[in-house]
């Protein structure tokens, strides 16, 4: 076979390879199989058909393969660039685990232009290329780059490594071409990359980087890794073209690899333009499981997303997908879901072998980074054993709020939810339990299925039921900062010792066991309904307000403010037990207590009633602002009233005994500063603070109440009541109308006057 040396300028000035029309033409010594020197730039022109190959190029230059048709190469070639072209530089680094860059790559040794196609062997061996390695650590580097405007099809059955890879074309290896390629180093590679059987996209011993790439069409597994402190970035949109194809990682240290496309399938033939027809059959069940895709971490540390797309990387369920984390000996699983809008993972993650993933847990953890914006929802059950940590300004949703879509998290040992975001469980019609929940994030119960908190709970954010029943029966929310109830749905269910913070709300239901506390640090609002056993006690805490606008049911149990106030806010506010108000704490508003009020505190009515008893302790304090009592009243401690004004009814005393006891140091008739304070006013039985006798009536002409009109009769003679005529006209106006009123209240439960 003779040799044949390739003359042509080498390159134009500042190392550019040389134009088209320069090229020397070597075609014709291809076609005949002749071994060619390189002693410049060459070309092969191509007219149609296939030419095989099985000569040996060598020396120094680069080759161009140009026209249409096929190339086949049967034999290794090996040659370089000539000296004053080479400036690239592999760099190894990282010490005891050696780590392979290249810096500032060469152009082009092998361009492959449009029409053309390079093939690297026949299918049926492990030779056939152009190349020149160099030894690395971890394998060898092909010093030689390549351009692809054409076609690379890769057939053999070797370890390959295509240098630094640019262009625009298709690179196709092909299927059960084992055990694949090495994609090694920096690619401005913007084409199409076929994985037939297999590739090594990073590895622990090199660096890999082509943030131009757009679409890798997969046939088999397209396994991505990376080295310690090292991140390998994928942004390209991946298809599955078979059954049985994956996407697997491998990690070593602090290394990261990061997904930043889609991985889906293709239903149509092109390997160059590959798009699947509708975005629905990712979660169709298709003929011969054509779109089953699965990944693979193994040990491995991976990012889906960057924070800058909401398009997720794979869009499947359970049917179409899997999601294997897998402890390989050193290190488990971590997959980090990173977006900036709302993304649905449907399918579960879980540890089995391959499509068998739910055969054994997963092994690992899963973030949701704190992106603002990413709203992940997991739309299946979830079988992984480790901990879910939600990010600051990022929040996680069980269940998507379908009939299908309900999901849950697995309890193992290392099970926690770091909770920094918000947690939002809207499963439909599965339960889900949950506990270990930790972190300044919020918890919101937004489905119709039940939610059921076991312990360990010291999450510190909001605690929402919108909702279904929330049911807490260990641990405790007294960590969270409030808690609401915000539909007609939402139920609250706490059992025996627990802490309800801050509570607020529109509506829904608080339902409890035995004793709870309402600590209320800051003052709200609660316009639901709270549901006891016949043995409830709630305990009322906190220097804060809480209002109260609707109705408790809590037969047979009891209230205790022990701090802050209570606010009965609306008159339709019915607290259904005794209520006892320690020291320092305080009952106001209106409404009604059905029981026994004891007020060791404070208690400010507004037209409050209290169907039972009324005690006041020593010490404590009753405003005088309207309190309506049906059973006995037994006074203590002091009296607040205004030192001025027109007559007040203190105590409407409806019951038939009279009052016992006084306010300290204040016996019958005495002064409160302009009026007087009587036990026995109204009918008879009533608390009063009137104006003295011979005070005028008030301008704003308000009825004074005195105990009969014989009293009244008596002050009109008194010697030093000095009255005008139309003052007196006035007060027997008022008398008239009063005798018409104590007339009516007669017929009612008023005891008469003595």
């Amino acid at each position: 076979m003779s040799v044949i040396v390739a003359t042509a300028a080498c390159c134009l000035p500042g190392g550019m390879p040389a134009t088209a029309a320069a090229l020397t033409d070597i075609t014709g010594d291809v076609r005949a199989g002749h071994d060619v020197r390189l002693a410049g730039d060459a070309v092969v022109r191509l007219a149609g058909g296939t030419v095989t190959y099985a000569g040996v190029v060598s020396g120094q230059g680069s080759l161009t393969i140009a026209g249409s048709g096929r190339l086949v190469l049967t034999r290794d070639s090996d040659f370089t660039l000539p000296p004053s072209r080479q400036r690239q530089r592999l760099v190894t680094f990282n010490g005891n685990h050696p780590i392979t860059r290249l810096d500032d790559p060469d152009l082009p040794a092998i361009i492959v232009e449009p029409g053309a196609t390079l093939q690297y062997g026949d299918g049926s061996g492990t030779t056939g290329q152009f190349a020149h390695y160099v030894p690395r650590p971890g394998g060898a580097w092909n010093m030689l780059n390549i351009r692809v405007d054409g076609t690379l099809d890769m057939a053999l059955h070797s370890r390959v490594h295509l240098g630094a890879m640019s262009g625009a074309g298709l690179i196709d290896t092909r299927r059960d071409t084992w055990p694949g390629v090495q994609l090694a180093g920096p690619h401005t590679f913007a084409g199409v990359y076929v994985n037939g059987t297999g590739f090594d996209f990073g590895a622990v011993d090199y660096t890999t980087s082509a943030p131009g790439l757009k679409t890798i069409v997969n046939y088999g597994s397209a396994i991505h890794s990376a080295a310690d402190g090292q991140t390998t970035l994928d942004p390209a949109d991946i298809y599955s073209k078979a059954y049985g194809s994956d996407v697997n990682y491998h990690t070593w240290g602090s290394g990261v690899v990061r997904n930043t496309g889609v991985y889906s399938w293709s239903d149509n033939a092109s390997l160059e333009r590959p798009t699947l027809s509708d975005p629905a059959l990712d979660y169709a069940t298709v003929p011969h499981s054509a779109n089953k895709r699965g990944v693979n971490l193994e040990g491995a540390t991976v990012e889906w997303g960057d924070g800058t797309t909401n398009r997720f990387f794979l869009p499947g369920n359970a049917d179409t997908a899997y999601i294997n984390l897998h402890f390989d000996g050193r290190d488990r699983s971590r997959l980090t879901l990173n977006y900036n809008g709302p993304v649905t993972l449907g399918t579960p993650i879980s540890g089995g072998v391959y499509h068998d993933t739910m055969a054994a847990p997963g092994q690992g953890d899963v973030v949701i980074a704190g992106t603002p914006g990413n709203a992940v929802t997991f739309a299946a059950p979830q079988n992984y054993d480790g901990s879910t940590t939600i990010g600051r300004g990022a929040s996680l949703r069980l269940g998507d709020g379908t009939a299908k879509g309900d999901s849950g998290l697995m309890r193992g040992d290392r099970y926690q939810i770091i909770d920094n975001g918000e947690l939002i469980v809207q499963n439909t019609a599965k339960p889900v339990t949950l506990a270990k929940i930790s972190g300044p994030g919020a918890f919101t119960q937004a489905g119709a299925a039940a939610v059921t908190l076991t312990g360990a709970l010291t999450y510190t954010g909001a605690t929402t039921v919108r909702q279904g029943t929330l049911a807490v029966t260990g641990g405790s929310l007294a960590a969270s900062s409030g808690v609401a109830l915000t539909g007609p749905a939402a139920r609250l269910d706490l059992a025996a010792g627990q802490t309800v913070p801050n509570l607020a709300g529109t509506a829904g239901t608080l339902t409890f066991t035995g004793s709870v506390t309402l600590a209320a640090s800051a003052s709200t609002t609660f316009g639901g309904q709270i549901v006891g056993d016949p043995h409830a006690r709630l305990v009322k805490t906190g220097s804060g307000t809480l209002a109260l606008t609707a109705r408790s049911r809590t037969p047979g149990g009891s209230w205790t403010i022990r701090q802050g106030a209570l606010n009965l806010a609306s008159g339709a506010t019915t607290i259904q037990s005794g209520v006892s108000v320690a020291a320092g704490a305080a009952l106001t508003g209106a409404g009604t207590v059905e029981g026994t009020l004891t007020n060791t505190g404070a208690v400010t009515p507004s037209a409050l009633t209290v169907t039972g008893d009324y005690v006041q302790k020593p010490n404590a304090t009753l405003a005088a602002a309207g309190l309506i009592v049906h059973g006995r009243v037994t006074l203590a401690g002091a009296l607040t009233a205004p030192p001025s004004g027109g007559t007040t009814t203190v105590i409407d005393n409806r019951g038939t005994a009279p009052v016992t006891g006084t306010f300290a140091n204040l016996p019958e008739g005495a002064k409160v500063g302009a009026r007087v304070l009587t036990y026995t006013g109204g009918d008879g039985n009533d608390v009063v603070l009137t104006a003295p006798a011979g005070t005028a009536p008030a301008a704003s002409g308000a009825l004074t109440r005195v105990a009969d009109g014989a009293a009244l009769t008596a002050a009109l003679h008194h010697p030093a009541t000095r009255w005008t005529a139309a003052a007196a006209a006035a007060a027997l106006t008022a008398a008239l109308a009063l005798v018409a009123w104590r007339t009516r209240r007669r017929h009612g439960t008023h005891r008469a006057p003595s």
